[in-house]
Parts: structure tokens; sequence; C-alpha cells
């Protein structure tokens, strides 16, 4: 009876860590999909000029305010619609997506685009543009912002595939968009036959025309109920105010961690300017925190299949293996980056050398990636069972422990170690590394706690 008792739990074990890492592969595929048609896009207007370069680069970070908005909704919808779709329920599948799309395309329509159009200019000079960069950036943003119905229907369709369990059929249709956008980039970048060369606004009409092709594939997925999805176009007309203010409770929290970390990095980097080789030591930490974000895919792909699959089982009532899925993601997500922690440890000097020739900012790297590289499984843990509680419908506790992370340890910590106790550079990665512990063990101590399996979404 006890050999039948180990094989069943096994089994279940085996069967729930194939259900997450199902979800969570193609998730990370789409986040380096994203980065590199990020990179080939400065790669072609590169060839423009540097104003060029600094146009798009500054419109795609203010383009990046609509993040918020879009986190916000899909977010909170992704955890609805995995508890709904847990239940065994299709119309209140059906409903909460119909839902999130409307709110997108009413935000699209009456805050986004005329936002966008009327502020652009103001938003570059407020930045600090030189006047040639505010031209060609404005028209590059006008025209995204003139878009953006596209870009937030696609976002709320990858929540819901999120939702549903089909991050596989969000990665194809994410392939095919970015496929589209190179190409039309580069044909309206650079001008062919008849079509003449836009420069920078064509890069953005580029991504607009793949946006809104991407938009009909979206729609048919949505339609079909092949996904578990199948909403029908009068659902789309319809309000609910209640089901609107339960998206924005849930995924508000994790939109406002983005700004939260966003704020957190420039203050940081206010105090790397205060160090004696300033210049050097921002070259080594941005390099260093690019090299940092390709790798915190893998947390972040495992923070949404652990919203997804606890939401999931816990639509079906199943708290105890809700539970298991939360743990299961945390301890994959770890194991994952303990390999990409290795490498930072073994070729720290090759990882830098990729992207600068410099000696001293190559030095200042290997600290920092030796130093860090401790703290990389300890952070994808916390990003996962960050993501656990979401999905449990505990979505405020994360957020406060990530910015408590971000603010009060990574800046406190920050100064204290680099400029009171003069550690430089180095004090800013110990920083970094302490700020992983803190985020990680407030978060499985709630998690394990177990208040979240209280919680009713629907």
């Amino acid at each position: 009876m006890l050999k039948v008792s180990s094989l069943s739990r096994k089994s279940e074990i085996f069967s729930e860590l194939t259900q997450v890492w199902s979800i969570a592969w193609p998730l990370v595929l789409s986040n380096i999909l994203n980065v590199t048609v990020g990179l080939i896009d400065f790669k072609m207007v590169g060839a423009l000029g540097v104003v060029s370069i600094a146009a798009v680069g500054m419109a795609k970070q203010v383009n990046m305010l609509i993040m918020v908005i879009m986190i916000a909704v899909s977010g909170g919808a992704s955890v609805l619609i995995a508890h709904a779709h847990g239940a065994a329920d299709p119309l209140k599948v059906r409903e909460i997506s119909a839902r999130s799309v409307t709110i997108m395309l009413i935000t699209a329509l009456l805050l986004v685009t005329p936002v966008g159009l009327l502020f652009s200019r103001k938003i570059l000079f407020f930045l600090g543009a030189e006047t040639s960069v505010i031209e060609s950036g404005a028209s590059y943003l006008m025209i995204l912002f003139a878009g953006s119905i596209f870009t937030m229907f696609n976002f709320a369709v990858s929540g819901i595939l999120l939702g549903v369990g089909r991050t596989k059929i969000s990665l194809n249709l994410l392939i095919f968009i970015n496929f589209l956008n190179i190409f039309f980039n580069w044909i309206f970048i650079n001008g062919i036959g008849p079509i003449k060369p836009y420069g920078v606004a064509g890069a953005a009409i580029g991504t607009i025309l793949a946006r809104a092709l991407g938009s009909v594939a979206g729609f048919r997925i949505l339609s079909s109920h092949k996904y578990n999805i199948g909403i029908k176009l009068r659902d789309y007309f319809a309000w609910d105010t209640s089901l609107l203010l339960k998206i924005f409770q849930l995924g508000g929290p994790r939109s406002l961690q983005g700004v939260v970390r966003n704020f957190s990095n420039l203050i940081l980097m206010k105090i790397i300017s205060l160090l004696p080789m300033a210049t050097v030591s921002i070259s080594a930490y941005s390099v260093s925190t690019q090299v940092r974000m390709t790798s915190s895919f893998v947390g972040l792909a495992f923070m949404s299949a652990a919203m997804a699959r606890v939401g999931y089982n816990m639509g079906r009532k199943n708290p105890r293996t809700a539970e298991m899925s939360g743990w299961l993601s945390a301890f994959t997500a770890s194991a994952i980056m303990t390999l990409t922690a290795i490498c930072f440890l073994i070729f720290p000097e090759q990882i830098m050398s990729f992207f600068t020739d410099d000696a001293e900012v190559i030095r200042m790297g290997r600290t920092f990636f030796m130093t860090v590289a401790i703290a990389e499984p300890v952070m994808a843990f916390a990003f996962a069972l960050g993501g656990a509680l979401r999905g449990g419908g505990e979505a405020l506790h994360p957020f406060i422990y990530s910015s408590i992370s971000d603010i009060v340890i990574v800046i406190s910590a920050g100064y204290f170690f680099a400029i009171y106790l003069k550690l430089g550079f180095s004090g800013i990665a110990y920083a970094i590394a302490l700020s992983a512990f803190t985020r990680a063990i407030p978060t499985a101590v709630d998690f394990a706690l177990g208040k979240w399996k209280k919680k009713r979404l629907i």
C-alpha cells in the first residue's frame, strides 16, 4: 500500500512538473525573441546615424509606460482565467477574456493614443532630448501610439493564452509577428520599389503593421474553441465594473512593481555616479545588468508558469496540488539559474569581453558577476514563488517584498557598501546579491504559511 502511494505521489509530482515546464519554456523563448528583435531594430536604425539610435532608444523608454497598463490588465486577467479554467467553467473563461480585451481597447482608444499624439514631443523634451532627437523620436512615438490598439490587443491575447496554459500558441503568434516586424521595418526604413524610405518613422510603421496582422491572427485564436476560449463578437460589448476592479486589484501591484524596479535602477545609477571612476563603473554596470536581464528571463517565465498552474489548481479546488505547483516552479527555476550562475563564475571575463575591450570595465564586471552569481538561483526562486502567490490571489504581498528589496535594500545597502564603506563598485554587487535573499525569504515564508489558499476569486 505504501509503495502504491509513493508511486502515485511521484507520478503526481512528475505530471505537475511537466505541466509547469510546458508553460515556462515557450515564455523563456518569447522573452529572448523580443530582446533579439529589439536589437535587430537598433541595428537597422543604427545605419541611419547616432541621432536615429538616440531617438529610437528614448522613444522605446517612453513607450514602456504603456507596459504598466498592459501588465495590470493582462496580469490580473491571467490569474482569473486560470482559476476559471481550473474550475472547468468555459463561460467564465470567455467572459473574463472578452472583458480584458475590451478594457485594453478602450484604454488604447481613449487614453494611450490621444495622450501619445498630443504629448510625444513634450515628453521627449522633458527627458532632455536634443531638437534633432525630438523630431525623429516624436515621429516614431506618434506612430506607435496611433497603433497602440494593436499593441494592447496582442498583449491581451498573450495574457489570455497564459491563463489557459497555451503559451506555445502565444510563442507561435509572437514568432509570426516578430518575423513580419523585421521584414516590414527593413522595407519602410530603407525603402524598396515604390515605397520611399521613411527612416526612423519607418521602424514604427513596420512595427504597427506587423502587430495589426498579428491582431487578425489573435482574433481568430480568441474566437476558436480549440484553445479553450471561444469568445463571441457580442461578448466584447458587455461591461462588468466589479470584474474590472478585480482585474486591476490582481494585476495592478505587478505593474507597479515594474515602476518601482525602474525607479530603483535610476537611484542606483545615481549612487554609481558618485564613485571615483564613475564613467567606467556605469559602463560595467550597464553591461552587467544587460546580461543579467537576459538571465532573468528564466525567473520571469517560471513566475508566469507558477501563476498559471497555481491558479488552475485553485480553480479545481485542489490547494495541495496548487502548493506543489508553486514549489516545483521555484525549485526548477532555481536549478536552471544555478547553471547560469556557474557560467557567471567560470566565464566572467569572456562575458564582459564580448561587449567591451576596456580592461577596467572587464575587471569590474568580473567582480560583479562573481558576486551576484551566488544570488541568481535565489532571485529566480523568489520570482517563481511571487508568481505562485499571485496565482493564489495574493497580489499585494509579492509587491511589498519586491519593493522593500528593490528600494530599501538595494539603495540603502548600495550606498552603505559602495560609498560609506568605500568598497566602490563591488559594494553595488554586494547590495544586489543581498536583495535577492531579503526578497526570497519573506516570499517563501508567506507561501509556506498558506493563507493564500483561503482566497476565492471566482
